[in-house]
């Protein structure tokens, strides 16, 4: 038998008391790091479920009747940003700007949704800062986003549009080249307007133009 189990539960008690002294605090403190943990867990995901929701229902507004969309825009880009609502909300706005003629706001917030956490949200407008840089002539900057890594299914759409700044850059065989390899990786998508610019060129080439 053990020696502790030949000791006097008064022995027992003074050792626990003892041991108590030394450690008490140590556990009372860990036991409150873990209950204010587990609460600060729980209030965390409270705020975030909150936050979610008030942007949701604030997003959902875009789509109705007399709402002051703008507002809603900048509404959600304050008030929730980093939610997935605000970086929507970019794309939104940079929509808007862009056909209200305002390309430097545009390209600033197609930069925000580019930063989304989502990538097909990030992707998509990658490829629109980019064909919105080269509508600008900023080239340079639109080609080094076109050499990120984008997924395959935008392969024929990242063609085309290093097919506009070779054009824009008047290096129409590259040009040429890239519409090409744009309309081969189509796949199902139509094709009309990319076969229209590549024989556009091609007749150019030939002509020597």
């Amino acid at each position: 038998m053990a020696d502790y189990d030949l000791k006097s539960d008064e022995e027992k008690a003074e050792e626990l008391k003892a041991w108590w002294r030394s450690n008490g605090t140590s556990v009372i403190a860990g036991v409150a790091l873990t209950v204010g943990g587990m609460f600060g867990w729980n209030y965390w995901k409270e705020q975030k479920v909150t936050q979610s929701e008030g942007a949701s229902k604030l997003y959902a507004q875009l789509s109705e009747e007399g709402t002051d969309s703008a507002e809603v825009l900048k509404k959600l880009n304050d008030e929730y940003s980093g939610t997935s609502y605000s970086y929507l909300a970019a794309l939104e706005s940079a929509k808007t700007s862009c056909e209200a003629g305002n390309t430097d706001e545009c390209i600033t917030q197609l930069k925000k949704a580019t930063e989304s956490p989502q990538d097909s949200l990030a992707n998509l407008a990658k490829l629109r800062l980019a064909r919105t840089l080269i509508s600008t002539g900023k080239l340079d900057e639109a080609k080094s986003i076109l050499a990120e890594k984008l997924p395959a299914s935008y392969q024929s759409l990242v063609s085309e549009l290093n097919g506009d700044i070779h054009f824009a850059k008047k290096e129409l065989k590259q040009a040429y080249e890239a519409y090409d390899k744009a309309i081969l990786s189509a796949g199902d998508q139509n094709t009309q307007l990319l076969k229209m610019k590549r024989d556009d060129l091609g007749n150019q080439l030939r002509s020597g133009a």
